[in-house]
């Protein structure tokens, strides 16, 4: 596959910079997410993915330094493991270093460190430097696991807190141009993994749901229209049709 010109630039300057800063340290460097899916949409898509290190990031101050130096857009968001790391099921108690949006953390646990992250890497990601011998754990249940107590807690709890809002805006109120894809293309994904066992990307699973849940084929079809780059306006009132939207996907995804 041809790397999008923006993610190859970016991926390129970040192990430039990288080899300089912490020489024979990063092994691996894999993309995830969109890219790998042929789903990357500039000036959407963020480049997602793994640095594999040949130890645990001590310097985490110099890897710092030079994400500070690469583009802000396409935001680089990567996590840095061990292939020790990568070999045994995701602990989340450890210290963990990556960046999100483009920003540099550093957590005393958590972060992205889960079970999707682990079959993403296992099962379609995209060596732009491959880690010799590299053995990625894919566990399926722990997988299926994550995705319902995924749906349990953080989706509906999304869910109830646009159903707060809308109940007191405007019908008319123009709302924040990512944040319906980002609701209405996010559940279905969990839907889609739940239902075939596969991890698909924003498109597939807006496809997805178009086939499962056809009743709100206009608010799916006008997601994706806004995520292949044309310019479409979400109002309150297409808040308010996400909501039931949501709940039922979210209900049929746990019965599954």
């Amino acid at each position: 596959m041809n790397l999008p010109s923006e993610v190859a630039a970016t991926t390129s300057q970040y192990l430039e910079l990288i080899d300089k800063a912490l020489p024979d340290q990063v092994v691996g460097l894999y993309l995830t997410g969109s890219i790998p899916l042929d789903d990357f949409r500039p000036g959407r898509s963020d480049i997602d993915g793994v640095v594999v290190v040949a130890e645990p990031l001590k310097d985490a101050e110099a890897a710092r330094e030079v994400h500070a130096q690469l583009p802000d857009k396409p935001a680089f968001d990567v996590t840095y493991l061990t292939a020790d790391d990568l070999a045994s099921p995701p602990d989340a108690s450890k210290p963990v270093v990556f960046t999100l949006d483009g920003v540099f953390k550093e957590a005393p646990s958590g972060g992205p460190v889960n079970p999707v992250l682990w079959s993403d890497l296992a099962r379609q990601s995209l060596a732009v430097r491959t880690a010799p011998g590299l053995v990625v754990l894919d566990d399926h249940e722990a997988l299926v696991e994550f995705t319902r107590r995924n749906l349990e807690s953080f989706w509906t709890s999304q869910y109830d807190q646009l159903e707060a809002w809308a109940s007191s805006a405007p019908e008319d109120e123009v709302v924040t141009d990512w944040v319906m894809p980002w609701v209405v293309l996010g559940v279905p994904r969990l839907h889609a993994l739940l239902a075939t066992g596969k991890i698909v990307s924003k498109t597939g699973a807006g496809e997805h749901a178009l086939t499962t849940f056809p009743e709100w084929s206009n608010l799916i079809t006008r997601c994706l229209q806004h995520r292949a780059g044309h310019p479409i306006t979400f109002t309150t009132t297409d808040a308010k049709a996400a909501i039931p939207f949501g709940r039922k996907v979210i209900t049929n995804a746990l019965a599954l």
